[in-house]
């Protein structure tokens, strides 16, 4: 009986697997008859997009000259750079002074030699006119070397030989008789006046103020007088000293030469001295009347006064700046790479765009390229100029883009 159970329980539990396979087949027979009656809808066929790559610049510089602008376009290479004036030129005073005079204010256009300012000229002038001064008498000490002397100069130079040789003869000779009796006579002379004034003063001698008075005064000038007169007397009577006999022949010397100097006319020394004394002086007047010419300051250059340092009634001296001049024509300055240095020649198209005219180009070239290289960047400074008609419109500090023209 037990076997008999078991044997129908095993029959159940095997119809129950089968009736379960059955339906689940059963369910995907239909999920698949329902998706295979389903209509389809249209079916979109996928488009081919064409995407055009973004047109970026090609970079072909090192890092700094990339924050320059530097890229590579159809026409060229491009770079940025900043228009900065031709020539800057700060004008410096050359002589000291005081600022009496501005003819120019900022912004003044100005010519090559026009006047910028004026300095006091007041010492300036006194030294040309002494220059003048001593110019003159440079020339007439050569006229005179270079005059014959007159009759009255030749007479003149004699007679002052003759005094000297009798001066000297006299000196060699001592004193004459007569010289003697005259000099005698002084000390005789003077001792009388003593006596008299001894006399005057004997009658007030008791007085106790003598000394106070003018008899005493009198007499003591008398003696005085007399030994003066006595010393002269002696002198007389000794002679003349050698210093003395040397001096009178020196004196003679010189009036003889005064007069050969007059017969012979100026030597050939003494008139180059005296020409090169009129060509000192010449230079002289040259170099004073230069100082009264710089304290007028002159334009140097053709352009446009950008700023000034200095104001009427300031002083100035020789090297103190007083104003800086720009020049009306522009140039821009650009950093080439070290790669596309071969591509840049002096001559070389360009074309210039800047932001206050941005629908212009204006046209340019190369002007100048460095000789070397900076060694920080690895890049060459390039030159380029405006060249067309309307580059006065580019001012000094606007931002600039360059192209450079390929070939």
């Amino acid at each position: 009986m037990m076997g008999l159970k078991a044997s129908r329980t095993r029959q159940s539990w095997s119809a129950v697997a089968s009736l379960l396979i059955l339906v689940l087949v059963s369910t995907g027979c239909t999920a698949a008859a329902q998706t295979a009656n389903t209509t389809p809808g249209p079916v979109i066929e996928p488009t081919a997009v064409t995407v055009k790559p973004t047109a970026a610049p090609v970079i072909v510089s090192t890092p700094s000259v990339i924050a320059k602008g530097a890229r590579l376009e159809a026409s060229g290479l491009v770079y940025n750079g900043e228009i900065v004036p031709e020539k800057i030129v700060p004008v410096v005073a050359e002589v000291a002074g005081q600022v009496m005079a501005l003819d120019v204010k900022v912004g003044d256009a100005v010519k090559a030699g026009d006047s910028l300012l004026r300095i006091d000229s007041t010492v300036a002038e006194a030294q040309h006119a002494q220059a003048l001064a001593g110019l003159e008498l440079a020339q007439s000490q050569l006229e005179l070397a270079l005059q014959a002397p007159e009759e009255t100069d030749l007479e003149a130079a004699q007679s002052a030989v003759a005094a000297a040789r009798a001066g000297y003869e006299r000196a060699k000779a001592g004193a004459t008789d007569e010289e003697k009796r005259m000099a005698l006579a002084q000390p005789r002379q003077a001792e009388a006046a003593v006596a008299v004034y001894q006399a005057q003063y004997n009658q007030i001698a008791s007085s106790p103020f003598a000394g106070m008075m003018v008899e005493s005064l009198q007499l003591q000038q008398a003696t005085l007088a007399k030994e003066a007169a006595q010393a002269q007397y002696d002198q007389v009577l000794k002679g003349a000293t050698a210093d003395q006999i040397a001096a009178a022949y020196a004196q003679l010397t010189g009036a003889q030469a005064q007069l050969a100097r007059l017969q012979e006319g100026a030597r050939p020394a003494q008139i180059k001295a005296a020409q090169a004394g009129v060509k000192q002086a010449e230079v002289g007047v040259y170099l004073a009347q230069l100082q009264v010419d710089k304290t007028t300051v002159e334009a140097p250059i053709a352009g446009f006064v950008y700023q000034l340092d200095t104001a009427v009634g300031a002083m100035t001296g020789p090297g103190n700046p007083v104003m800086i001049l720009f020049s009306h024509d522009m140039k821009i300055l650009i950093s080439v790479e070290e790669s596309r240095s071969q591509a840049v020649y002096v001559g070389q198209s360009a074309t210039i765009r800047v932001d206050a005219y941005p629908e212009r180009i204006f046209t340019g070239e190369v002007s100048a390229i460095a000789p070397t290289f900076d060694a920080a960047t690895r890049t060459v400074q390039v030159t380029v100029r405006p060249t067309g008609p309307d580059a006065t419109d580019l001012a000094s500090g606007m931002f600039a883009t360059v192209t450079l023209m390929e070939q």
